[in-house]
């Protein structure tokens, strides 16, 4: 496994920078790997579409959708039983249903939220934003300070560390998995 820094910049002139900049400071052409992350949920790595089943900023929306459908089922069932006088069981099974469904709904959508990076996992990832991604392999010692350096003097946005496949470039490189602090 290779030691990797990793940058992501948002203008291609900056990134074709990067690139002779750490040419310039000694990185070899075979060391560098340059290659275009897409935007988060395109990256169609599961077998339904998208990039994963669920994001770290929605772990807990199924347990909000839950609680949501629970309380909203009893509170449409109570409604539904002070308001009907004919058709009662009917009204109050309507009730019931009407309020499980939009309760289901307010409760996954109040624990949505965007994830942070600490949290992130591969299961339930923080995906990178878009961008011309700069990889460097930085094995020989002190250059993954230098490469850390000139990524971000130019401007790289996510710059952190990875371990992975190297091989004429990064070859397991994975949206999905969060980079790690330089």
């Amino acid at each position: 496994m290779a030691k990797i820094i990793a940058g992501r910049f948002d203008a291609t002139l900056d990134a074709d920078a990067a690139v002779e900049a750490l040419r310039r400071e000694g990185f070899e052409r075979d060391e560098l790997d340059c290659f275009y992350v897409s935007p988060p949920g395109q990256h169609d790595m599961t077998a339904v579409g998208g990039d994963t089943h669920s994001s770290a900023g929605s772990r807990f929306a199924g347990l909000g959708a839950v609680v949501g459908a629970v309380l909203g089922g009893l509170l449409g069932m109570l409604a539904a039983w002070l308001v009907a006088d004919n058709y009662r069981a009917a009204a109050v099974l309507f009730g019931a249903a009407l309020g499980a469904y939009v309760g289901s709904f307010l409760g996954a959508m109040n624990r949505v939220r965007g994830g942070r990076r600490a949290e992130a996992t591969r299961e339930h990832p923080v995906e990178p934003k878009a961008g011309r991604m700069i990889a460097v392999k930085a094995d020989r010692p002190g250059s993954d300070q230098r490469a850390v350096k000139v990524l971000r003097e130019l401007g790289a946005r996510d710059v952190g560390r990875a371990e992975g496949d190297w091989r004429n470039g990064w070859k397991d490189f994975d949206p999905r998995a969060p980079l790690m602090a330089p």
